[in-house]
């Protein structure tokens, strides 16, 4: 499924793109003594989006550009 963010509500945008922040910053610092702590980390950022959202697998764009997936 294909969501456009500016159909969200502005809590809703605020929501998403704060998780998308997230995902991205453990993405950088990773450390691979505490890798499965940051996997799973991560995987709570993609699980907090699908919640808000309301779907499992879908691509999120801003302004027709690709952000995200799930």
């Amino acid at each position: 499924m294909d969501v456009e963010i500016e159909d969200l509500s502005e809590r809703d945008r605020f929501e998403v793109k704060l998780q998308i922040s997230l995902y991205r910053t453990a993405e950088k610092v990773i450390v691979e003594e505490r890798k499965d702590e940051f996997e799973k980390y991560m995987e709570e950022r993609k699980e907090r989006i699908r919640k808000i959202i309301g779907v499992r697998k879908a691509r999120i764009y801003e302004n027709k550009e690709l952000i995200f997936e799930v």
